[in-house]
């Protein structure tokens, strides 16, 4: 395996604990049994009652059937009975499925029935569209919760009589999370669990390039990836005496919300802050400064709409070691001004459902970093391949990229099992000798660091030309003007497709003419990659994490271009 440019104490390849993720999770209940683990709404929870009641909702799990092999569905925003369902559904061997709070009652639908869920545990938020189809799933139970079970009384009744009364109120045939709690027993039902081979969760992909794939990850999986990404804690001046803390604002049903706002706490005995809406800023800033906050993932979006924000100022962030970027390019002008704001440390990584996420991260030095997604983790190998020849490309240009471009593959013990119920799309990205075709076009450095070019499929042809959408997005992104760039293609009055740019305003910026952003285009680009038409929108669509998602405009203009040509 290449040794990449590590800490000096980071090892390249290290062993992973042969457990369960609820074994792991039991020894730092152990270790730090009355300390807090999860923070929600300033209330806190302790190691110890968390472990109480994950035995306690497994016995009730148990009752209504769930056993070893099980699917069950999670459908709540970030808040403690996530984790402790979470926890419950390991610990007696059955699998996860956790499901946006985002998502339609067709997403939703698609989801349970795909996975065979028999049991989902939700809010009483989302009972409408369980409700909706129920019918057409396989679900048995429907066990439903209140954020209101996890406030203070105070705010707790505050909610039940404010909030709540607009809430639909569980039927019958609904079972109520607080009640099954009040009279579970807590015999000991833990499953045996082969930590290589026993799947703990379906991860489903975003279905941002086509129907959505989950994702068999096992207990090793997740547990490598947590290890491996607390390692990078190293380049931040090594692990402190004091519980680490993590801000957990990222959706825990994202793949990247749950390794680092969960698995990685989970294992290092730490604690993590819940944020159920990441929109609210200033509620992640509050939080940062009161809880002292060590670590803490984001998307992009979200570290610029912090740093946009009028506030950020007032907050001490001090505690912070360090921030990781993912889901999609994190552009420079992001990273300077949160740095700027804030007085901490930024940098992009890089992962994918199918690698439970993280594969790559840039050094937490800003001496030793560099643009782009850094470095493979330890435990973990990487490498490009030719687009058309599938050959490992070896060579490198003057500047010291790899040449050509090509295809991300890596292979490590985080990479997934394969498809649920799917072989032949599992056969189409995982390769015989383990490697895992990431569908990411890159390059790469010849002292090893990775930047992405783009999404493979995303590949714009116009005019004889290969255009990659992402780096007319970060041209355009870089105008003070311009806070967020989608690029797609669309087809022109002769049926060419042509390049448009559907552009969202920085704060209180004008909005630019045709002419005037083809003129600023010309000066970043080549004129092959400046966009022929221009939209400027209020907003362009996210994904569950604030990713802006290309596929949703594509469609809305391959429909706009059909009805027109009828």
């Amino acid at each position: 395996m290449a040794r990449w440019k590590y800490h000096q104490e980071i090892p390249a390849e290290f062993p992973i604990l042969d457990k369960d993720l609820v074994e792991v999770f039991y020894d730092s209940v152990q270790k730090n049994p009355k300390l807090p683990f999860v923070i929600f709404q300033d209330k806190a929870k302790s190691f110890e009652q968390t472990w109480k009641e994950v035995v306690q909702f497994a016995n009730v799990l148990a009752s209504l059937g769930v056993k070893k092999g099980s699917r069950v569905a999670i459908l709540m925003p970030n808040c403690p009975q996530f984790v402790v369902s979470y926890l419950g559904i390991l610990y007696l061997g059955g699998i996860v499925t956790a499901i946006s709070p985002l998502y339609t009652a067709k997403e939703l639908q698609f989801q349970l029935k795909d996975s065979g869920s028999i049991v989902i545990v939700t809010l009483d938020l989302f009972l409408e569209n369980i409700r909706k189809v129920r019918g057409k799933t396989d679900l048995k139970h429907v066990v439903v919760s209140s954020v209101a079970d996890a406030l203070s009384p105070i705010k707790g009744f505050l909610y039940k009589n404010v909030i709540a009364r607009k809430n639909p109120k569980p039927n019958e045939n609904e079972l109520i999370y607080k009640d099954l709690m009040k009279n579970a027993e807590e015999k000991d039902l833990q499953a045996k669990i082969d930590p290589k081979n026993d799947l703990a969760c379906l991860q489903y992909t975003g279905g941002t390039t086509g129907v959505p794939k989950a994702a068999m990850l096992t207990h090793r999986n997740l547990l490598s990836n947590a290890m491996t990404v607390h390692l990078w804690e190293w380049w931040v001046g090594g692990p402190q005496e004091e519980q680490l803390t993590n801000m957990g604002a990222l959706p825990l049903s994202h793949i990247f919300g749950l390794t680092t706002s969960f698995i990685w706490p989970l294992y290092s005995a730490g604690m993590v802050v819940l944020i159920p809406d990441p929109r609210k800023l200033e509620e992640i800033m509050k939080a940062i400064q009161k809880y002292k906050i060590h670590f803490f993932c984001g998307v992009p979006t979200l570290f610029q709409k912090m740093a946009e924000h009028p506030a950020i100022t007032k907050y001490d962030f001090s505690s912070v070691r360090g921030c990781i970027s993912g889901g999609s390019a994190l552009h420079e002008d992001t990273m300077t001004n949160f740095e700027a704001k804030t007085n901490s440390l930024l940098v992009e990584g890089y992962g994918l459902s199918e690698a439970s996420p993280v594969t790559h991260v840039n050094p937490a030095d800003k001496k030793l970093r560099k643009p782009g997604i850094g470095i493979p983790l330890p435990n973990t190998e990487a490498k490009v391949i030719d687009l058309k020849t599938g050959e490992d490309i070896t060579k490198f240009d003057s500047d010291g990229f790899s040449t050509p471009e090509g295809e991300l593959l890596v292979r490590g013990p985080q990479v997934m099992k394969g498809y649920w119920n799917r072989q032949d799309e599992t056969d189409k990205v995982i390769m015989k000798d383990g490697w895992l075709k990431t569908g990411d076009v890159v390059k790469m450095t010849d002292d090893g660091f990775f930047s992405i070019v783009d999404r493979l499929k995303d590949c714009i042809f116009t005019s004889g030309f290969q255009v990659w959408p992402l780096e007319v997005e970060t041209a355009l992104c870089h105008h003070p003007d311009i806070s967020l760039a989608a690029v797609i293609p669309v087809k022109d009055e002769n049926v060419n497709e042509v390049i448009k740019a559907v552009l969202v305003a920085s704060p209180g910026a004008k909005q630019y003419t045709p002419k005037e952003l083809k003129a600023y285009c010309k000066e970043n680009l080549a004129p092959y990659k400046v966009p022929k038409y221009f939209e400027y929108r209020e907003e362009l669509p996210l994904s569950p994490v604030g990713k802006v998602l290309r596929r949703p405009l594509r469609e809305e203009a391959a429909e706009i271009a059909v009805t027109t040509k009828k």
